[in-house]
């Protein structure tokens, strides 16, 4: 049998236990490019942030994913431009695509803004569930005729 290939000069991506990329700057928060800007984004919405992630992997031009909460709707952000830093936000979270430069991102403006790419975050808990409306009541009674 012919000897096996050498072994690969570039390391696969860890994939965290919950399989969520790590968010960037290791906090939740909106992504923002260069210039503190939203950046240039495809949108997909009502999926979920793990699907999102997905369609960014398959993707060759997606650099990270943006994934919101808005209302009851989900947001997910396809984002095609290096993101610099992250917009604190509990609603929302960056995530870099793994084996882009160092960790998918230009480390240096993160790191000069005392934040550093790091370790995944859970996911971001489902919206509530649709309130129900409230049972119907039964008609009046009839008022009685005026003497």
């Amino acid at each position: 049998p012919p000897p096996p290939p050498p072994p690969s000069k570039h390391r696969a991506a860890a994939v965290p236990a919950n399989g969520l990329w790590p968010l960037a700057g290791e906090r939740r928060g909106a992504c923002r490019v260069e210039g503190g800007n939203t950046g240039s984004f495809d949108e997909v919405w009502q999926i979920g942030e793990l699907a999102c992630q997905r369609k960014c992997a398959a993707s060759s031009t997606c650099v990270a994913i943006g994934f919101v909460y808005a209302g009851r709707m989900t947001r997910c952000e396809l984002h095609n431009a290096l993101i610099y830093s992250v917009l604190p936000t509990g609603q929302a979270s960056c995530r870099i695509k793994p084996g882009l430069s160092p960790a998918g991102v230009r480390v240096d403006p993160l790191r000069r803004r005392g934040a550093s790419l790091g370790a995944p975050a859970p996911p971001l808990p489902l919206p509530p569930p649709s309130p129900r409306p409230p049972p119907e009541l039964p008609p009046p009674p009839p008022r009685p005729p005026l003497p």
